[in-house]
């Protein structure tokens, strides 16, 4: 019966090996249709990831570029402040002004003028005029209701002349003069949103400071910075080669820079900006603002829109430096992105063949390399949820290469006392196991397949079986094996019966035994021990 039952579950060699053969095949086919549909359908995403990248990556730029610009002026505004608390500087000292932000001006261009002006009404403004300084003073206590007066320095503080001009200008009406009254200990420097300044005409932001003298007066320190030098700064930028990075208010007034044709848009107390003329590539800007306009101003998100046959995707950001006060906009033509795609079509699917032919031939070196060796996988394990029928079904197999039975686990049944020998006769059989194809080791089961369980070996309960098979294993063949083997302890015609799962081992299994070291295999339903000769060679061609 046991080699009958053995044949009936072993297949010939080449019936393994047509069967793998074939697997591998179709596995390989498999895969390289699942791959071929995957970069299929996924070339869309693909290319909406590659988009995705290069916006970034110029919305990186552009992030840069600002805090190159800004970062100094933003130092040099919260320094200017200290200093300005040190010195007790007011409005009304000119010549102390001068001479701080003489320097100031010279080192950051972009830097357009300095206003110091207080909760009084009072303000000095100090400006280039070619190679001098211009400055004016509003003091209406000193000069009267809508006076200015102004006064022309040297490169070197040296006033030239000065005069006096009827003026409707009020500090407290510009957009910079609220937000320097809102100064706290939380945000030291706030910056206005995009507006028109008043003297030059020219579009900009405002950085503003402020504190509170002895006086209780409130100082507020503001640096009008100019952004067409810094749009130009961003038109520069290629990532690729249509690109196109600009600068925008919320609102969505568009900076654009120098050499432009434009018009004025609105009015000076509202701030103005410029809107483009006939240069066709600031339509594209334009086409971009109205499209995320009409999107409801989602910032950091990706759009798109055509324009004369080409698509052109785009995305609006803030520059966080300026507390959202401005945006950015960066925008790219689909056809450069495409490129980047198609420029690499072909390595892909030449590495698509280099894979199919490097898989059909692996496949089939693996079956002619391994074939003489392949046999159909012995049972090791036990189905839980099937338990009672698995175990009647070995019963009726019998012992065989991959199922031992054992009538105890420690007592010797004619002597009536615990032996080592019981312990050894198992141990050795769960090590020829491991050198082998794995198996299963029945413990309360005779050899004529009755089901005796082991309450003969009289364990108080299941946690000192599991601490004995433990020591056991650990003491005969060693813990570093445990991840091989399973024990299952569970009833069965209400007698306990022991269930080891065993699987085949990738190192080789030894048992030591006082102060032998043994190597045992499987041979039929016998453990069988190996010389140290043939362990040798054993081992050699096993692992």
């Amino acid at each position: 019966m046991t080699k009958t039952s053995i044949k009936s579950i072993t297949s010939s060699s080449a019936s393994v090996r047509n069967r793998l053969t074939r697997d591998l095949v179709l596995l390989v086919l498999l895969l390289i249709s699942v791959f071929l549909a995957f970069f299929y359908f996924y070339s869309k995403q693909i290319q909406s990831d590659i988009i995705q990248a290069v916006i970034s990556s110029t919305k990186e730029t552009v992030i840069d570029k600002n805090q190159q610009i800004f970062d100094p002026i933003s130092n040099n505004l919260l320094l200017s402040r200290k200093w300005a608390e040190l010195e007790t500087l007011t409005p009304d000292k000119q010549n102390t002004f001068n001479k701080r932000f003489i320097p100031v001006l010279e080192t950051l261009p972009q830097i357009s003028s300095v206003i110091l002006a207080s909760s009084k009404g009072d303000e000095y403004f100090f400006t280039r005029s070619g190679e001098n300084w211009l400055s004016r003073h509003i003091n209406p206590e000193k000069y009267g209701e809508n006076i200015a007066r102004w006064q022309l320095w040297s490169g070197n503080n040296k006033l030239l002349k000065q005069w006096q001009e009827e003026s409707d200008y009020k500090p407290q009406t510009r957009p910079w003069y609220k937000l320097g009254l809102s100064i706290d200990k939380k945000q030291a420097i706030k910056w206005t949103t995009p507006y028109s300044f008043y003297t030059q005409q020219i579009p900009g932001i405002t950085g503003v400071t402020g504190w509170q003298n002895e006086n209780k007066v409130k100082l507020i320190l503001a640096f009008d910075v100019t952004l067409t030098d810094i749009a130009k700064s961003l038109s520069t930028i290629n990532i690729t080669k249509n690109n196109i990075a600009f600068l925008m208010s919320p609102n969505g007034e568009v900076i654009l820079p120098p050499g432009n044709e434009h018009i004025v848009k609105g009015s000076p107390d509202k701030g103005s900006l410029y809107v483009p003329g006939d240069d066709n590539s600031n339509y594209v800007i334009f086409d971009a603002v109205n499209n995320w306009l009409n999107k409801h101003n989602k910032l950091d998100q990706a759009g798109s829109f055509s324009r004369n046959g080409k698509r052109w995707w785009y995305k609006v950001f803030s520059l966080e430096t300026h507390h959202n006060s401005i945006y950015a906009g960066v925008i790219v033509l689909e056809k450069d992105l495409l490129g980047i795609i198609n420029e690499n079509v072909t390595f892909i699917l030449t590495g698509i063949a280099i894979l199919i032919i490097l898989a059909l031939t692996l496949a089939n070196s693996l079956v002619k390399k391994y074939a003489h060796q392949l046999k159909d996988v012995p049972k090791t394990s036990i189905l839980s949820d099937d338990f009672n029928n698995e175990i009647y079904k070995l019963l009726r197999l019998g012992e065989s290469e991959t199922l031992e039975f054992k009538s105890t686990m420690r007592k010797n049944l004619k002597s009536g006392k615990n032996g080592k020998e019981i312990e050894i006769a198992w141990l050795k059989g769960l090590v020829a196991f491991m050198n082998t194809h794995g198996g299963i080791l029945l413990i309360g089961i005779d050899d004529d397949a009755n089901i005796l369980g082991i309450e003969n070996d009289e364990f108080d309960n299941e946690d000192k079986i599991m601490l004995h098979f433990k020591n056991l294993l650990n003491q005969h063949i060693g813990l570093e094996f445990s991840n091989y083997i399973n024990l299952i302890i569970s009833k069965i015609e209400d007698k306990t019966i022991l269930v080891i799962e065993c699987e085949r081992a990738n190192k080789p299994a030894f048992l030591y035994n006082k102060n032998s070291e043994d190597f045992y295999i499987r041979s039929g339903p016998a453990s069988v021990k190996l010389g140290i000769s043939k362990v040798l060679k054993y081992v050699q061609n096993r692992y």
